[in-house]
C-alpha cells in the first residue's frame, strides 16, 4: 500500500517521447495517465520541431504548469531521450513513449519499491493492447522492461546515456552495457498498457513482431480470451523481482 507521505511528494520527471505524427492520436490519453500519476513534479513531452499538431493534441491539458515541450529535429529515439535527460528536474526519471498509457499510481508504486529493494531502476510488467487501448494480453516481461515502464534515478541516466547512434535498438543496447553497473529490480506489477500498432519504428524488431502476432491472433473473437487467459497463466508463472539475463545477449557481467 502506497504511503501517504510517499503519495505526496512529486520526485519524478516524465519523459514523453511523440517525434512522429503517428503519436498524435493517442498522446493526450498518454499525457493525462501521466499528469494523473501523484508522483509526477515535471512532465517533458519530446516533439518534432515542425510539429503543428501538438497543442489541438493536448487541450486542456496544455495549461498543466509541470508541462515543458522539447521541440527538435528527428533523430533516434536515444538521442531525443539524452536531449531530455539534460532538462530533468527531480531525482527519478520515468519515460513514457506518445502511445503508451501507464496505470494508476504507476511511479508511486514502483517508487516505494526502489526504496524497498534499493534500486536504481524499477521496471514493471506490461499489458498488450491493440491500436485502441484495448487489454489482449499479458505479457512475460522476463528479461527486459519495456522503456515506458522505466523509473530510473537521474543521476544514473545522467552517467550512462543511451547510444543516440542507433535507430532502433537503443534501449537494448543501454540494458545489456549497464549490466553490473547499476540495480534493476521487476516490479511484478501490470503497471503499463503497451499499445501495438501497425507501422510504428519499432515493429522492425523481432521483440515487437511477436507481439503482433499475439494481438492479431487476440483480436479474433474466437481466440480472443483463449490469449487472455493462457498469457494470464504464464505471467503468474514467472512473475519474479529479478530480470532474467538472455542468451542471445551474450555473456553476462560479474
Amino acid at each position: 500500500m502506497l504511503g501517504k507521505e510517499q503519495g505526496d511528494r512529486q520526485d519524478v520527471t516524465a519523459i514523453i517521447t511523440a517525434m512522429t505524427d503517428g503519436e498524435k492520436p493517442f498522446l493526450r490519453d498518454a499525457t493525462a495517465a501521466v499528469l494523473a500519476d501523484p508522483c509526477i513534479g515535471q512532465v517533458i513531452i519530446c516533439v518534432a520541431e515542425q510539429n503543428n499538431w501538438l497543442d489541438s493534441s493536448l487541450g486542456d491539458l496544455a495549461h498543466d504548469p509541470r508541462l515543458e515541450i522539447l521541440k527538435m529535429p528527428l533523430m533516434p529515439p536515444g538521442m531525443v531521450r539524452n536531449r531530455a535527460i539534460d532538462q530533468v528536474k527531480h531525482a527519478w526519471i520515468a519515460f513514457c513513449d506518445g502511445d503508451d498509457i501507464w496505470c494508476e499510481g504507476k511511479t508511486a508504486i514502483q517508487l516505494d519499491y526502489a526504496i524497498e529493494t534499493g534500486s536504481d531502476l524499477v521496471g514493471a510488467d506490461h499489458y498488450l493492447t491493440d491500436e485502441h487501448g484495448k487489454i489482449l494480453a499479458f505479457a512475460l516481461g522476463r528479461f527486459i522492461s519495456m522503456p515506458s515502464s522505466w523509473l530510473v534515478r537521474t543521476e544514473v541516466m545522467q552517467e550512462h546515456r543511451f547510444n543516440g547512434s542507433l535507430k532502433t535498438g537503443s534501449d537494448g543496447e543501454w540494458w545489456c552495457r549497464t549490466d553490473g553497473a547499476i540495480r534493476k529490480s521487476r516490479c511484478p506489477q501490470m503497471l503499463l498498457k503497451y499499445r501495438v500498432r501497425l507501422g510504428s519504428v519499432s515493429s522492425v524488431t523481432p521483440s515487437k513482431r511477436r507481439k503482433a502476432q499475439i494481438v492479431y491472433w487476440a483480436s479474433m473473437p474466437v481466440f480472443n480470451l483463449a490469449v487472455l487467459s493462457i498469457s494470464w497463466g504464464l505471467w503468474q508463472l514467472t512473475r519474479q523481482k529479478k530480470y532474467l539475463w538472455h542468451k542471445s545477449w551474450g555473456s553476462q557481467s560479474s
